[in-house]
């Protein structure tokens, strides 16, 4: 019997894991392709999000097998018939469809096109401002928004892969309130191009179907969801007419897209960043920081300190650490024994929210080498993406799946042992003060041709400036501080690593190609007579502190 006379059509709310042999009739109004996590060349399935004619929706996917089967029939805005689909459970944290079931297409299923679909074209569901700043909306459930642009910035891209790079959008609705949403990807770089080809004189209205909001400090920021979102710029729908109608009559006047202003950009661009803004600086410079700034290095992981969490429970509201601490309850089953129960506060005084939920963010400590030193640098959840294919969350679920400790470090981390970076590190006053050398990665890169540069810019200042290092008799600073060749004579004696007296006028000169070796050679040239006060001084020397021995996460050598 043909699908398109089935007498009886179930509507998406009343499907059930018990029946397997029921039919519905569904537009497609998403689709997207999911790649093999094995070859990211490789496509695993076809996802969709198929709408009824009551404006339900449920996510459906079909598996690279059965693409012969069922592909013709697969297109994004057509409407279709689907005979025993395979019910699922959904377990994404993301919802973007019905929040318990998904639909599987195997091979007891049939798909016959639609002709006769009278439900909505595309099944927005709009959420308006004040459902934002009221909190209403779950953070796990998506949305759709209709706004204009007033604002946006430039394409960040700085991540190597394209799907993370990303473009701010500032839209604003008739009633002129604002919000803030990121594009990712592809739809990052959709509106890219439209806006740099656009010159009409209407406004540019976006609707962002199927987006993402967090809350950070009470304030709402939405974002596209990977391949899941949908963009859609100017379309001839109903919807986008009858919002610049509405505009127009709002305003009295069209408004024109060139109109538009840019966002000025609070963050520099990479290559500024790293190249032009700051100043270069080895290793051994930061042991004893002498005045806040920020300073430039390149340097390899050699591994990662064991002996230090390698993640922190952050607040989920404003994402400072948060602090577990223990309540008591009396029991619900009448036995009147106390329950005990773990609740979290945030370490932030200034964080809104009094019950709040943890979520596991990055805090690496790492070991970073380079020919001048080795230092353990912090890196957070921010830069950490750009290293990770996998987030904080998702690695601490695992091991905790597995049983496994959670001071052990994921195996996942160890493909950063042995990567070269340039890393950004701002000196604070606390630095300075305490002379600590506890330093944070505020910004990295591994990009190949940026780091090249800072070690052709860090040579050539070294051979600028070799000349002025050549020390031998003449005199330095109104000193005649002298260094000989050796710490030994010739015939065995005991020398003091520098000269007391012009007998070694004559002696060879030694050249130090660089300021740092200068220093670090200098500070032997003292007097002898002082040599037992520093032995028993408390105060530093060019030395970096003492540290005790630490094991790394280092990968074992190939047999």
């Amino acid at each position: 019997m043909a699908l398109g006379t089935m007498e009886h059509i179930t509507p998406i709310k009343e499907i059930d894991s018990i029946k397997d042999d029921f039919t519905i009739k569904v537009r497609i109004i998403h689709l997207w392709t999911q790649k093999s996590k094995f070859n990211a060349k490789e496509t695993y399935s076809i996802e969709m999000i198929l709408m009824d004619e009551e404006g339900r929706k449920i996510h459906a996917s079909c598996v690279k097998k059965w693409f012969p089967k069922f592909k013709r029939y697969l297109k994004e805005d057509s409407s279709i018939y689907v005979k025993k689909p395979n019910v699922a459970p959904n377990t994404l944290n993301f919802k973007f469809a019905d929040p318990e079931r998904k639909l599987n297409f195997y091979h007891d299923t049939t798909v016959k096109e639609c002709e006769n679909f009278s439900g909505s074209a595309h099944g927005f569901d709009f959420v308006d401002f004040n459902t934002f700043v009221s909190n209403n909306i779950m953070e796990s459930k998506s949305f759709d928004i209709i706004r204009h642009i007033f604002e946006y910035g430039r394409m960040d891209t700085s991540e190597e892969d394209k799907s993370k790079h990303k473009m701010l959008l500032h839209l604003q609705d008739i009633e002129d309130t604002k919000l803030k949403v990121t594009l990712w990807g592809h739809n990052a770089y959709y509106m890219t191009e439209f806006l740099a080809n656009n010159n009409s004189l209407a406004p540019v209205v976006v609707i962002v179907q199927f987006a993402r909001v967090k809350f950070i400090n009470g304030r709402p920021f939405s974002s596209t969801y990977f391949d899941v979102s949908r963009l859609l710029i100017n379309n001839d729908i109903d919807e986008i007419t009858s919002y610049k109608n509405k505009l127009v009559s709002e305003n009295g006047q069209q408004l024109s897209s060139s109109g538009i202003k840019m966002i000025a950009s609070k963050q520099n661009t990479e290559h500024d960043d790293f190249l032009k803004n700051h100043m270069f600086s080895n290793i051994d410079d930061l042991f004893e920081p002498l005045e806040e700034k920020t300073v430039i290095i390149v340097g390899t992981v050699k591994g990662i300190r064991q002996n230090i969490r390698w993640y922190y429970l952050a607040c989920s509201n404003c994402y400072k650490s948060a602090k577990e601490k223990e309540s008591s309850t009396d029991k619900v089953d009448g036995s009147h024994e106390v329950a005990e129960i773990v609740t979290y506060e945030c370490s932030n005084p200034n964080c809104k929210n009094i019950k709040i939920s943890v979520i596991p963010r990055f805090k690496i400590p790492l070991r970073v080498q380079d020919n001048t030193g080795t230092l353990t640098l912090t890196l957070f959840d921010q830069e950490a993406k750009k290293l990770f294919k996998y987030t904080a969350k998702e690695l601490y679920d695992k091991n905790k799946k597995l049983d496994i400790s959670l001071d052990l470090y994921p195996m996942e981390l160890k493909v950063v042992v042995d990567k070269k970076l340039a890393i950004k590190i701002d000196i604070t006053s606390y630095n300075v003060d305490n002379k600590s050398n506890i330093y944070g990665i505020a910004r990295l890169t591994k990009n190949a041709n940026i780091i090249d540069e800072l070690e052709k810019k860090n040579l050539n200042s070294q051979h600028d400036n070799s000349d002025s290092f050549i020390i031998g008799s003449s005199d330095i600073a109104s000193q005649e501080t002298k260094v000989v060749k050796d710490s030994f004579s010739h015939t065995g004696e005991n020398l003091t690593p520098c000269a007391r007296d012009n007998s070694t006028a004559t002696s060879p000169t030694k050249l130090f190609s660089t300021p740092t070796e200068l220093k670090r050679n200098l500070a032997t040239c003292i007097d002898l007579d002082e040599m037992e006060n520093l032995s028993t001084s408390k105060t530093p020397w060019l030395s970096p502190p003492d540290e005790q021995p630490i094991s790394l996460l280092v990968p074992k050598k190939e047999k």
